[in-house]
């Protein structure tokens, strides 16, 4: 069943390309295998920009005559999560998750419910047990024909503090195979940031994309617009180049290899273009991916 799409789709293709694989700020080192019973482990080794090194083990398991998945998580700051989800079971396109999570002196669970249907999603969720209060968050989409509305909002429910809207989002789009657009406003108390923005994507050919985002603060009469613009470009199938510039001079370059199905590379750095003497002024790091 086709639907529009969740809010967090919304502009998903320009956000990819800003943000995904450009791993600048760490080093890190990945691998994912199944077991004769079909269990999935994901597992990996990263080491931050502070040179702190943190693995992460990652097993699920998908029980297929109940439709239900069991994911379990775990690092080496003990930090557990153990999530369970179940789709289409009660109604068509209904998705219940059930997450339980430990980190540090806090324990908590978080209750998540997300539907999908031909002309809209919805999806909602709660946590409780955090010492400060609790988070709820909703989010709509309403669209056909590549026209979508999507809202958001987050609410803080204190337990001590006062409780307060915390962001309220609301977004415009249309996508097509190979381009998408859309139009934004983000109101965040944190900060006092009253945002409206753009995006757009653009598949030129089946080797190059280009998408850019710009962003105004209207509640800072003082504050310049952001523009962040960003290529990809494909050598080959197994040969990606990526990169991306802002208004703030920050250059992200990163290129990606596929040896083989087993095994990939990834490269990338920073470059702050406005302080290139500076401390921090650049850095790199990669990720190198391996499976069974």
């Amino acid at each position: 069943m086709s639907h529009p799409g969740l809010f967090k789709d919304l502009g998903k293709r320009v956000s990819d390309l800003l943000t995904k694989e450009f791993p600048s700020d760490e080093k890190k080192v990945e691998w994912k295998g199944v077991t004769n019973n079909n269990v999935t482990i994901e597992t990996n080794l990263v080491q931050k920009g502070d040179g702190a090194i943190v693995g992460t083990i990652t097993p699920s398991y998908k029980i297929k005559e109940y439709g239900v998945n069991v994911l379990g998580e775990i690092n080496t700051k003990k930090d557990v999560k153990v999530e369970v989800s179940g789709e289409n079971k009660l109604t068509d396109g209904l998705k219940l998750t059930l997450t339980g999570e430990s980190r540090g002196n806090t324990t908590f669970a978080t209750l998540a419910a997300e539907y999908k249907h031909e002309y809209t999603t919805l999806t909602g969720s709660v946590d409780y047990g955090k010492p400060k209060g609790s988070l709820l968050k909703a989010t709509s989409v309403f669209g056909q024909k590549g026209f979508a509305l999507g809202l958001s909002a987050e609410y803080f429910l204190g337990t001590t503090d006062q409780s307060e809207l915390k962001a309220f989002n609301t977004t415009v789009s249309y996508t097509t195979k190979d381009f998408d657009a859309t139009i934004f406003g983000r109101l965040i108390a944190q900060g006092d940031k009253n945002e409206i923005g753009g995006t757009y994507f653009h598949n030129i050919n089946s080797a190059l994309a280009v998408g850019t985002e710009v962003v105004f603060d209207t509640a800072n009469s003082e504050a310049k617009p952001k523009l962040s613009f960003g290529t990809q470009y494909k050598l080959n199938e197994d040969t990606i180049l990526k990169g991306k510039f802002d208004t703030n001079g920050i250059l992200g370059v990163s290129a990606s290899q596929r040896f083989n199905k087993n095994s990939k590379f990834l490269l990338g750095a920073t470059i702050d273009t406005n302080n290139l003497s500076g401390k921090n002024a650049s850095n790199f790091g990669f990720t190198l991916s391996l499976s069974s």
